[in-house]
């Protein structure tokens, strides 16, 4: 009886072992073959077989082999055959010609076959490619056109959220984000596509994988940089593709990575701060100054145990902190990798201004990542300026290691503190508020102020904007931060021999100052930029700041009227934690402002921001009022109670 082989004996092994001559078995052969010479009559019936199994000779299907199961049985057999055919090369006296013509040509054959490619090729990588399944049998070939098919990250970019050590939203709320944001650069990219009167379209319509590249590019970047906050900055990107005209969008992509890496001639252009954003309270200036005095912190002594200092410290606390700071060497604490060292305010006999440097550190704090749904575990604090976990060392060093003081007799014994004092200058009666900030600089004696900018409030307009001359040795001046840098003190000119001040200090591509911007005027000490500042204060001039603490007491000032961003706008979990300014500018009034990266903020821009933040704080309590029953009469704010006596009387 003829039956079909089928596969279910190949799991037992062959009772015949090697000495079947099955071509081919329905049991298993997994035993390793000896290594057992061809003798010649076996090699002569190899031949006729080769012959016979040619299509060339008669047409008939070529016969089966048996089948291969180790490579050491595919040395063997190649070994024997090629010995075999070694013998028949060499003609016997019973050979005759046509038999070593006969074995000529099957010599050939058997060595071609005999070489067995697909198992002595080496075996390769399958290729990562987007290329359809047509294509495969291309890819062995290198002429064809399958093998030029590009295999980088950008052909394979997809629209999917790029892995970060620190993930600030998670992978669907990126993913949700990267949609979006990839939907509005595909409507720019097809409008300038259709536009006929673009000059120069080479680079600036992109492909779209070259869309999905940039997409990517600008979502990492925000969830790298600005994780705290990415949520407010990337929907406030994508509102601004949204509302983006056609050349500003062209202008915004021959400043990106994508665009300067393709064309290396064209360079970045360093853009500036966003145009102020209006904002609508409903009420003219002098009514916002009026709503103004219902935002002033009425007891700033419950804020002292949070650095505010609300009465200057008296001279024997300030001599008591100084014997305090003499006694201890000058030992302190490094307020960036918190080592400790000792610090000379006028240099050592061996003329060094510090020891046990230099100083590696973090210039970032760190980040707390929220949790998400999608954690199923605790999420490490991290390092936003390198993304490293908290314990990891610093990616950052610096030549001397620094530290700030913080008590206020400490800072009295440095430069002593004052109140506003009384003012009949005409130029303190027409101000009506003052949004102030400063910068601040390591120094030998700490943390001092090296910049001040003052601004009207509501207007805007500059009052003061100078470079202050520290009174210890520099050692650091914080530029990443204050945006303050050696070529403008190099640069500077004195500030009493000039009667307006000029905008920021602009800066090049590389971060450095640049030198060709009209300089900034300089004081000669903190104790002449603070006179320039209380130019334009009456202690009961509104004085409005974010954080406002740190900067009165690097001034050393106590003012009795002031306005804090921190206090308007808090944070869920109370002070001393805080919303950075940058978080609420973002929010409450839509503009990315300390944008600079490593060249630092902007005293001029962050004050007047937080006097916008002002208004808009003045225009939620003027609903809450106005609920209440306040009016405006002849241009006064009055209260309902006044109202009501008004009418008793007029009765």
């Amino acid at each position: 009886m003829v039956f079909s082989t089928t596969t279910l004996f190949k799991g037992i092994q062959c009772p015949e072992g090697e000495r079947c001559g099955l071509t081919s078995c329905i049991f298993a052969h997994h035993l390793r073959p000896q290594d057992v010479r061809v003798s010649a009559t076996q090699s002569a019936n190899i031949v006729q077989s080769n012959n016979v199994s040619n299509p060339s000779h008669d047409g008939q299907p070529a016969s089966k082999r048996r089948r291969v199961t180790s490579d050491q049985e595919c040395e063997d057999r190649t070994s024997g055959r090629a010995e075999s055919v070694h013998k028949l090369r060499k003609p016997t006296k019973e050979s005759s010609p046509n038999t070593v013509a006969t074995l000529s040509q099957s010599e050939k054959s058997r060595t071609a076959k005999s070489s067995l490619p697909s198992l002595l090729r080496s075996v390769s990588p399958p290729l990562k490619t987007n290329a359809p399944a047509a294509n495969i049998k291309d890819r062995n070939n290198p002429t064809t056109e399958s093998s030029k098919l590009p295999t980088t990250s950008k052909a394979q970019a997809t629209l999917n959220p790029r892995l970060i050590p620190n993930d600030p939203a998670g992978h669907a709320k990126r993913s949700l984000i990267l949609r979006h944001l990839h939907a509005e650069m595909v409507r720019l990219n097809q409008a300038v596509s259709d536009r006929t009167d673009v000059k120069f379209k080479e680079g600036v319509i992109l492909q779209g994988t070259e869309v999905i590249q940039l997409t990517l590019d600008e979502e990492e970047k925000v969830a790298r940089e600005q994780g705290s906050v990415y949520g407010n900055v990337i929907k406030n990107r994508i509102a601004a593709y949204k509302k983006m005209k056609l050349d500003d969008w062209i202008t915004h992509l021959k400043t990106t990575p994508l665009y300067v890496n393709k064309y290396s001639v064209v360079k970045p252009v360093v853009r500036g701060s966003d145009p102020p954003k209006p904002i609508g309270t409903g009420l003219s200036c002098p009514e916002e100054v009026a709503i103004l005095s219902h935002l002033v912190i009425s007891d700033q002594k419950s804020l002292a145990k949070f650095g505010y200092v609300p009465i200057p410290p008296t001279g024997s606390q300030a001599e008591e902190a100084a014997a305090a700071v003499t006694a201890s060497a000058n030992y302190e604490l490094c307020d960036r990798c918190t080592a400790r060292f000792q610090a000379f305010p006028n240099r050592d006999d061996a003329g060094l201004l510090t020891t046990n440097g230099p100083c590696r550190y973090h210039p970032n704090r760190k980040v707390h990542p929220q949790r998400t749904k999608a954690d199923t575990g605790p999420r490490e604090p991290y390092y936003p300026c390198c993304n490293e976990n908290v314990g990891s060392r610093g990616c950052t060093m610096s030549e001397h290691h620094v530290f700030k003081a913080s008590s206020p007799a400490r800072l009295a014994a440095v430069l002593p503190f004052i109140t506003t004092p009384e003012n009949e200058s005409p130029s303190s009666k027409e101000i009506n508020a003052v949004s102030f900030d400063c910068e601040m600089g390591y120094t030998t004696l700490g943390l001092e102020l090296i910049r001040l900018t003052a601004v009207s409030w509501p207007e805007g307009e500059e009052l003061v904007d100078v470079l202050v001359r520290p009174l210890g040795i520099v050692l650091d001046l914080n530029s990443r931060f204050s945006g303050v840098w050696p070529e403008h003190f190099a640069n500077a000119i004195p500030y009493s021999s000039i009667h307006t001040t000029t905008s920021q200090p602009p800066t090049a591509v590389d971060g450095s100052a640049d030198t060709t911007a009209p300089p900034l005027p300089v004081v000669s000490s903190p104790q002449e930029a603070r006179n320039a500042l209380c130019a334009f204060l009456t202690p009961t001039t509104p004085l409005i700041g974010h954080a406002i603490e740190n900067d009165l007491n690097v001034v050393r000032l106590c003012h009795p009227t002031i306005i804090d961003t921190v206090v308007l706008f808090p944070h869920p979990r109370g002070l001393p934690w805080r919303h950075g300014l940058r978080a609420l500018s973002s929010k409450h009034l839509h503009r990315s402002i300390q944008t600079g990266g490593e060249r630092g903020h902007d005293s001029a821009e962050d004050a007047r921001a937080t006097g916008d933040l002002v208004r808009v704080k003045v225009g939620e309590k003027w609903k809450v009022l106005r609920a209440t029953g306040w009016r405006f009469v002849d241009g006064r704010l009055t209260s309902p109670a006044t109202l009501k006596a008004g009418e008793v009387e007029a009765k």
